[in-house]
């Protein structure tokens, strides 16, 4: 969980902030780890072309335990695009809180740190450590899907994580909500579906009560505020918590497309359509 000391003498030597990964453009011989992804698509390629690219800020404050060392870091793993608009769209899914840049967002952390430190006595201070890792999960010639999760120790039992999925239509970049790909009125017959895999996924029956091992309101299911989409069908992933004891994990639930064509607005179809196009075309 606590990333090794020993691994940056020089740095925490020096007690200050590490910044790893820029905004330059990628070079042959890259010694940042970064990784460059480029799609042979029409007509958007140059505005779906990324690589990803990394910062991590580390405390001066070290913490010591039976010898060993280590100390607090925040570190984010996101993609850049050549498009100055999707790149902003990536910052709107990590800054959730309004911070004015990716660097604030990683000091936040560490200086909750330091100002815990400072104003409390602790003899056996634990490191804490926070990741943010955004993810481009599909990448067409009309749809992309961002995953954007963070895992945030800062003391106590274990840390938090939470995940939010996103998906855009890359020609206006408008974010499109479930009801792009569902009708409204057709919401209630659609969440009955997801109901009836998501009983199968989790071993229950039809008539089994979800009330005890499900924290649904109301002991009803309800579907998940993340969903997206892959070539297969609707995807739903429910954070730690939301449903599930933190020992359970999240859950993963997918809606073949081919169970709710009756539920499907037709520009939804449309985008499928396509998706499954470019899809085949690539194999």
């Amino acid at each position: 969980m606590l990333v090794s000391i020993f691994k940056t003498t020089k740095i925490l030597f020096l007690g200050t902030i590490l910044l790893i990964g820029t905004a330059s453009s990628c070079q042959s011989n890259k010694t940042d780890g970064s990784k460059t992804h480029k799609q042979n698509i029409s007509p958007r390629t140059d505005s779906l072309s990324y690589r990803d690219t990394s910062i991590m800020q580390i405390s001066p404050y070290f913490a010591e335990n039976d010898g060993n060392a280590d100390t607090t870091y925040a570190k984010i793993t996101y993609p850049i695009f050549s498009d100055s608009a999707m790149n902003n769209i990536v910052k709107a899914n990590i800054l959730l809180d309004g911070e004015p840049s990716i660097e604030v967002y990683l000091g936040n952390f560490i200086e909750s740190y330091g100002n815990f430190i400072e104003e409390n006595n602790v003899k056996y201070n634990l490191a804490w450590d926070k990741e943010t890792i955004v993810r481009v999960e599909l990448n067409s010639q009309d749809l992309i899907m961002l995953n954007s999760s963070t895992y945030e120790f800062s003391g106590g039992a274990h840390g938090n994580s939470f995940t939010i999925w996103s998906v855009y239509d890359v020609h206006n970049y408008e974010k499109l909500e479930l009801n792009t790909f569902i009708s409204e009125n057709k919401m209630k017959e659609f969440t009955k579906i997801a109901e009836r895999f998501f009983r199968r996924e989790e071993g229950l029956t039809d008539t089994a009560s979800l009330e005890g091992e499900y924290f649904f309101e109301n002991d009803e299911f309800a579907l998940a505020a993340n969903y997206g989409i892959s070539k297969e069908g609707i995807i739903f992933y429910y954070n730690s918590y939301e449903i599930k004891p933190y020992a359970a994990g999240p859950t993963y639930l997918s809606i073949p497309y081919e169970d709710i064509q009756d539920c499907m607005t037709q520009t939804g179809k449309n985008y499928i359509k396509k998706l499954k196009e470019y899809y085949n075309s690539i194999q």
